[in-house]
């Protein structure tokens, strides 16, 4: 065998792995935007929750109706007691929640509703003098994301396709 045809070899088993590598690549690249579920739920658990309400912020302003942007806010905005806001987040997750028929969704939103209609009940009686130290906790990473299931049930149901 000649140095040439080796030459020629090794640049054909370079290619061959590059080749192999990009497609790899792109099909992680792929499933990592298809499992939203995981991506979000990752980011929480790392502390990376601001990151979670960009994408809920980004969603929300391509659609201010969109089902998953609300409860990823609505879980940014009970995590961090945000007052403020919180109330009229859940408020919308219930309507817009309503109106999506979708198997998976729809088994799962009605345990979930009775929760956020829980949530509304009990907030007012947040203890004030607690406010302020269980906002700091919200930035403590290890939390599981409390609305994975219905993220999942979305997921499940086609929602981010």
């Amino acid at each position: 065998m000649t140095a040439t045809s080796n030459k020629g070899k090794l640049n054909m088993k370079y290619y061959t792995k590059l080749i192999i590598t990009a497609v790899f690549l792109a099909g992680n690249s792929i499933y990592s935007q298809t499992n939203f579920t995981e991506n979000v739920s990752s980011l929480w658990f790392a502390g990376q929750k601001t990151n979670v309400l960009s994408i809920a912020t980004n969603r929300l302003a391509v659609n201010s109706n969109d089902i998953a942007g609300l409860i990823l806010k609505m879980e940014y905005e009970i995590e961090f007691l945000d007052f403020d806001n919180v109330t009229n987040t859940m408020q919308q997750v219930l309507t817009q929640g309503a109106l999506i028929t979708t198997t998976n969704f729809a088994q799962c939103f009605e345990g979930t509703s009775r929760g956020i209609n829980h949530l509304l009940y009990v907030l007012p009686l947040y203890p004030t003098n607690e406010i302020a130290g269980d906002r700091l906790k919200g930035n403590i990473a290890g939390k599981p994301f409390s609305y994975a299931k219905i993220i999942q049930a979305l997921e499940d149901d086609g929602y981010f396709q």
